[in-house]
């Protein structure tokens, strides 16, 4: 393990300058940002720890950062946050599906379907990027990831092409070229994929990101990997790596379960797991993740990863998008598998701890979660897009600690209403600290909803990681100052993902509440063994990005 001695030297200290206020709800907030000069430190921004309301809050400020217009004609379906211009701030890709007849979008002043929307952020508002080449069809899932190697962010979409809706544009990828995104042609990817969520990973650990795109069972169920070839063209390798034809699916989760220092995989849907060796998916017994179903339209979806009970190993949130909640009145939960991989290297194990962890059942379809500590206290929340608060807000499940070694949860009030979204997102759009939320509307009657923040707040670190130490796959371990490498003093663990939950995609960015800590340890890893780098005090309120800040 390689330390970096005396890390809060080395960073830029704005979280103690004088004039740093938390703004009001509806703005954004002021935000220090470290000096330009090379060398300086590693700080990109710092906001100190949030006063707010009580339990976990938020404020609708879909209007107020313009985000009604640009997405009227929508049924909305797949959602991406990303940074694609370096500046720091959260850009924002919203697909939809654009092949229903045109009198489905005739709502709120839309006078038909709307293409797929790049939304520039600009201070506290986004705009549409008119340059972007939208597409017309049943867009599923998006992801930002610098697929060429050459430091920005490219785009790449995953589309459910259905032959009832003939025309759709097919799943795609789109190249940054510094002035806007250009479509990639003859990328290699299957025109006729009936894809769902997209994951982003390095398989075959040769340093450029691979891609996996989940097909559905109602479209045969051929989930594809594709290795990345280089100049944005990929081949499909799914049954040279192990993935096989008949892996169906409407999310995915990447992540090392097993800490071998090589990526997994979970597909959501058929609930199969792989363990990555550096070169194939080998697949591993997943007797632990099935569920059981109650209709014809019962599918699990979306799926997440972070530690939630503290012990080093990351474990997982799975949703559904069960049909059953509302033909037939059933009760369904998302649900949490701690991970029991009894030593590194060896198949990856899970144990439900469901009901134990007090998740109950929801009333209707939550097919995105995400692990998001949304009050900074140090637990990972776990976070669906089922309504709560009588339909007005989304079910999000208070970590409340441990009990017994288990994680326990506090249900969300108002549940009850069968609304939904179909994913959710969440990004630190204000730089205050805080994650913030998006709610992916499918029916054009209804907006989108862009959710600030508002919860009181412990303290937080964020961690973005540059080429020189790896970026997606990135294992991020936080520890109390001066213990790190103690397990006894493990604050969080998460790794550096690209995408998250159902049809969405993330900033690659791992955020953790710190609660009363002001200062803490990091050990960044990158993937395929490389050594870990520790960083020692690193001072809390503040986003760092390894190696050589922003």
């Amino acid at each position: 393990m390689r330390h970096v001695a005396g890390a809060a030297v080395l960073l830029v200290v704005v979280a103690a300058c004088s004039g740093e206020t938390t703004a009001p709800d509806d703005r954004a907030p002021a935000v220090t940002t470290a000096d330009s000069t090379p060398g300086d430190g590693l700080t990109c921004w710092a906001a100190p720890a949030a006063t707010g309301d009580p339990g976990i809050a938020f404020a609708d400020v879909t209007e107020a950062w313009g985000l009604v217009d640009p997405l009227v004609g929508m049924r909305a379906h797949a959602a991406a946050w990303g940074d694609i211009d370096g500046d720091g701030a959260a850009d924002l890709f919203v697909g939809t599906f654009a092949t229903a007849r045109n009198d489905v979008y005739t709502v709120r002043g839309a006078t038909g379907p709307s293409p797929d929307r790049l939304l520039l952020a600009s201070g506290d508002s986004y705009a549409i990027d008119e340059t972007f080449p939208g597409g017309m069809g049943r867009t599923s899932g998006a992801a930002f990831a610098d697929l060429d190697g050459d430091g920005d962010q490219d785009l790449v979409v995953s589309r459910n092409v259905a032959e009832r809706d003939p025309g759709g544009a097919p799943s795609q990828v789109l190249e940054n070229t510094g002035s806007g995104f250009a479509i990639v042609a003859d990328a290699g990817l299957d025109a006729e994929l009936g894809g769902r969520s997209i994951g982003v990973l390095d398989v075959d650990e040769d340093g450029l990101l691979d891609l996996l795109v989940v097909e559905d069972r109602y479209r045969g169920g051929s989930s594809r990997l594709y290795r990345n070839l280089g100049d944005l063209r990929f081949a499909d390798v799914s049954a040279e790596v192990g993935l096989g034809v008949d892996v169906a699916g409407l999310g995915v989760a990447t992540a090392d379960f097993n800490e071998d220092g090589h990526t997994d995989v979970f597909v959501a849907g058929s609930n199969r797991l792989f363990a990555g060796d550096g070169a194939r998916l080998v697949e591993s017994d997943a007797a632990a993740l099935q569920w059981e179903t109650y209709g014809e339209e019962n599918d699990v979806s979306g799926a997440a990863v972070a530690d939630v009970d503290r012990d080093g190993r990351l474990d997982l949130v799975v949703g559904h998008h069960y049909n059953s909640t509302l033909s037939q009145g059933r009760s369904v939960a998302v649900r949490l598998y701690l991970n029991r991989t009894p030593e590194p290297g060896a198949a990856p194990r899970f144990e439900d701890v469901t009901d134990a962890a007090g998740l109950v059942g929801l009333p209707t379809k939550a097919p995105h979660v995400e692990l998001a500590d949304f009050d900074n206290d140090g637990w990972p929340d776990v976070v669906t897009t089922a309504s709560a608060e009588d339909g007005t807000g989304p079910a999000v499940f208070r970590h409340l600690g441990l009990v017994d070694g288990i994680p326990r949860f506090a249900a969300p009030e108002g549940l009850g209403a069968a609304q939904y979204w179909v994913s959710g997102p969440t990004a630190d759009i204000d730089r205050d600290g805080r994650l913030d939320m998006l709610l992916v509307e499918w029916e054009p009657a209804l907006p989108s909803l862009l959710l600030r923040n508002t919860s009181d707040s412990g303290h937080w670190l964020e961690v973005s990681v540059g080429d020189l130490v790896g970026g997606v796959g990135t294992r991020v371990d936080v520890y109390e100052a001066g213990r790190a490498g103690d397990p006894a003093a493990l604050l969080g663990s998460r790794e550096v993902t690209a995408t998250v939950g159902y049809t969405a995609g993330s900033l690659q960015v791992a955020h953790f509440g710190l609660g009363e800590a002001t200062t803490a340890d990091v050990v960044v890893t990158a993937p395929g063994g490389a050594d870990p780098v520790t960083l020692d005090d690193v001072g809390a309120d503040r986003h760092i990005r390894i190696p050589t800040g922003c």
